[in-house]
């Protein structure tokens, strides 16, 4: 019965803590390993074999997952934790205009990441973002 107060006491005291804070004093943070960490010639060359199997095809899907998974998991993030802030990337705007948009930052900044390219984006669209979520 100890073991079960004890478990009941750490998932309350989990589930009232605050949200990680995770920027600098100066507004910088860590931007992720995995496919955030790929350099940006390598996205590039990801985005043209995508291309060349068909943008509607599944090599095309599957060259880009990875890519796309990491851009919404990034805009869920985002939509979360920016205030006035329903969508980032409104469901209106397809995921290949926003991958083409990153390939583009990455083509002119090939010393960045992939992720720089999306933090890039986000900076970009924020004006235009989805204030309110229609109920």
């Amino acid at each position: 019965m100890k073991i079960i107060h004890t478990l009941f006491a750490f998932a309350v005291l989990s589930l009232s803590t605050q949200h990680a804070r995770s920027a600098d004093t100066e507004g910088h943070f860590w931007l992720g390993g995995g496919t955030g960490g790929v350099m940006c010639p390598q996205f590039v060359a990801s985005m043209e074999k995508a291309r060349s199997l068909g943008i509607d095809s599944v090599g095309y899907a599957t060259e880009t997952q990875g890519y796309l998974m990491y851009l919404l998991g990034f805009q869920t993030g985002y939509n979360m934790s920016t205030k006035d802030t329903c969508d980032i990337f409104p469901s209106e705007e397809k995921a290949y205009s926003l991958l083409s948009w990153a390939e583009n930052y990455c083509r002119e900044n090939a010393s960045s990441r992939f992720a720089d390219g999306v933090v890039a984006l986000s900076k970009n669209r924020h004006p235009k973002r989805l204030r309110v979520c229609s109920k």
